[in-house]
């Protein structure tokens, strides 16, 4: 592939004197991999005269952008329209997949499907131009355009021609622009950052939509025949944009939310922090509604509010959206595709700092909010901002911690427990960013206030002689491995306390431990069941299959839709179980859940945590909670020294689990009837001060 240079380019071309087709047009296509056009006329006819050029552009790998104007004929309108569809309908784009090869030729032949394949494959973009502001009642009439190829060397134009059969039998000129030539570079630099800023949506006098949004808006003025310019006819009143028309004009607390005393000190803290900081308080204590409610007055105070929310799952954006309506808010949903969201975006974050707008918020997953797209258009926002932070404890993480707005003052976090878990460094970051912990309402406090009281069930599971086999054998392993520093084994450390874990989460004698619970369960209904990722569908099939349970497996492999419709069945009691691994840990709302079995525990005391929060949230008619716990043990037979490495590792993983049995048996309304059952093993091991 030749590259533009090799072009021989003069600085002038008209229609007169030259053929602006063939002698610019279809050269420098041929010789690009990117096109970018803004000019206010387009028609598809334009595409059979550079078939040529087109063909070879597209076979380069290349992608061209139009911003034009919605002056469209109907044909080409549904054209664009079908080929837009088709990116999303596989079967609607297969039906328009051709050939590159045959490319120039069905240009020719047959213009409409061309344009409708080559939007389809993203060969193609269009986006369409509406003056408004200080341009209201104009038209998009520019005419420019630049070329680009694979080393990078750029070619602008500007001009009267327009894109149609027309512009070629009038008399139309465009001067041509070399960015190889110094003393043009800088219009070329011009041309493309004036396309950039069009096609970014970021021209205040100018609005930018794409197909599904023009059509949608109903922007487009259909023409049923081709000329340059139209006879002008009586303007549309353009519709007030919708946040003019029936969004309420501020964010507000709902008249039936009345905030509790501990979130109104939690919010009075946050503020007298110079509005920066961490709530540190227990899941179910209504941290979304606290968070919201100091937004509100945020806004109230400052006048002005631009409120970016991150959460760390999909279903969790969907859940706030939800409270945010409530509140007045009608935020951005930033996730799945790009392409839903981020015109939207910049177009109402260039409106708040004009000062069209008052109040704009979006909300996103914590891995979109990294994204270099995210980043970008939030870089631009003016004061006043937010950013409030749900489950803050994941902003921690490297890749995240990079993606800190610095520029955005008043900063929120959320999290029953911010802290990291052997990440000094991340949670460092964590709180440096956000600000430290500026109220603390733990799971203890809020017990009787906003969560039910609790009983704890401490079952203790002897392990099999194979399993013991296993075990020790890992445990030997790992004391090998445990006093080097070195980088192979620091992972194969990690890997035998992964198998390890394992081992102790999946024990063979939880199952007949849990099969005898549930005999002895007066009734089972709204219970959950937590388990070890490979022992899902053998609680599933002993609970459904051998005890005759309406439950149902509730994990990632279900999409949104279907979770919604189990934790309703389950809510209203036509699912008496849900067996869970981790996606109940952070987010999912289960306020009717009474009873839980814990079959797979977890050091982390993130999880335990979160797992047991989840459990004692209020619901009508629920007095109190029930959690079981199923805790892997060595058999009362196991004879060893206690002065045997295998005995210290022994004892360093059952003081974890008693730390773990702590934190749950020290609130329960069965304190010392837990203490009981737990004190022989504390005694064999000599961990009595646990």
């Amino acid at each position: 592939m030749n590259t533009l240079p090799h072009l021989s380019l003069p600085p002038m071309i008209d229609t007169s004197s030259g053929d602006v087709i063939e002698e610019f047009f279809n050269p420098a296509l041929m010789c690009s991999t990117h096109y970018d056009r803004g000019v206010g006329f387009f028609s598809a006819a334009w595409l059979r005269l550079a078939a040529n050029g087109m063909a070879v552009f597209a076979s380069n790998g290349g992608h061209a952008r139009w911003v034009t104007s919605p002056i469209l004929s109907e044909a080409d309108w549904e054209a664009l329209q079908k080929g837009d569809e088709a990116r999303q309908d596989s079967i609607l784009k297969e039906s328009l997949q051709i050939n590159i090869k045959n490319l120039e030729n069905l240009l020719e032949r047959e213009t409409l499907s061309a344009l409708a394949w080559m939007v389809a494959d993203g060969i193609l973009d269009f986006k369409l131009a509406l003056p408004r502001n200080k341009l209201d009642q104009g038209e998009f009439h520019d005419k420019f355009g630049i070329f680009t190829d694979v080393e990078g060397n750029q070619v602008s134009f500007n001009g009267s021609y327009n894109d149609s059969v027309q512009g070629t039998r009038n008399y139309e000129s465009i001067k041509i622009f070399c960015s190889w030539e110094p003393i043009l570079s800088l219009l070329v630099d011009a041309d493309v950052n004036r396309f950039n800023h069009l096609w970014g949506n970021e021209d205040p006098n100018v609005q930018v939509f794409s197909l599904p949004d023009a059509a949608k808006e109903q922007i487009i003025k259909l023409r049923n025949y081709e000329r340059p310019y139209i006879n002008p006819k009586p303007k549309v009143k353009e519709q007030p944009p919708e946040w003019k028309s029936n969004r309420p004009i501020s964010p507000f607390i709902p008249t039936e939310i009345e905030l509790r005393n501990y979130q109104i000190e939690a919010i009075n803290a946050w503020f007298l922090n110079d509005c920066q900081g961490l709530l540190e308080m227990a899941t179910g204590t209504g941290k979304t509604i606290t968070a919201l409610a100091a937004s509100v007055q945020l806004y109230e105070r400052d006048n002005r509010l631009a409120l970016v929310m991150s959460v760390p799952y999909q279903h969790l954006v969907d859940q706030w959206d939800s409270e945010c309506q409530m509140f007045g808010y009608r935020p951005i949903l930033a996730y799945q595709s790009r392409s839903r969201w981020i015109d939207d975006l910049n177009q109402q974050i260039m409106d708040f700092n004009l000062g069209y707008r008052d109040m704009i918020s979006v909300i996103t997953t914590h891995t979109t909010f990294c994204s270099p797209d995210f980043q970008k258009s939030i870089a631009k926002l003016k004061q006043p901002a937010m950013m409030l932070a749900d489950e803050a404890h994941h902003l921690g993480a490297e890749r995240a911690r990079q993606s800190y707005p610095e520029h955005i003052p008043h900063r929120l976090a959320l999290s029953a427990t911010p802290d990291r878990w052997f990440d000094d460094e991340g949670t460092a970051c964590l709180r440096n960013y956000f600000g430290e912990t500026v109220y603390s309402f733990p799971l203890e406090k809020a017990i009787g206030v906003s969560l039910t009281p609790y009983y704890y069930y401490p079952h203790l599971v002897t392990r099999t002689p194979e399993e013991m086999e296993q075990y020790e054998e890992l445990s030997a392993k790992i004391a090998k491995v445990a006093g080097r520093d070195d980088e192979t084994a620091q992972k194969s450390l990690k890997i035998l306390l992964m198998r390890r874990a394992e081992l102790l989460n999946k024990a063979v004698n939880k199952l007949d431990v849990l099969s005898d619970l549930i005999d002895l369960q007066r009734e089972i209904e709204h219970s959950l069941f937590y388990c070890a990722p490979g022992q899902i569908n053998e609680v599933v099939r002993l609970l459904g299959v051998d005890k005759g349970l309406l439950v149902h497996r509730f994990t990632a492999e279900e999409n949104t839709a279907e979770r919604q419709r189990l934790l309703s069945d389950f809510a209203d009691g036509e699912l008496q179980a849900l067996v869970a691994m981790k996606c109940l840990d952070e987010g999912v709302d289960v306020p009717s859940t009474k009873t839980a079995f814990f079959l797979a525990s977890s050091s982390n005391p993130r999880e335990f945590v979160q797992r047991r929060g989840r459990v004692l949230r209020k619901a009508s008619g629920k007095e109190h909670s029930i959690i079981h716990d199923l805790i892997a043990v060595p058999p009362t037979s196991w004879n060893i020294s206690t002065d045997s490495p295998s005995f210290k590792v022994e004892r360093s993983i059952v003081r974890k689990e008693l730390e773990r049995f702590k934190e749950f048996a020290g609130p329960a309304l069965n304190k010392h009837e837990a203490l009981d059952v737990i004190w022989e093993i504390a005694t064999r091991y000599s961990l009595m001060d646990f």
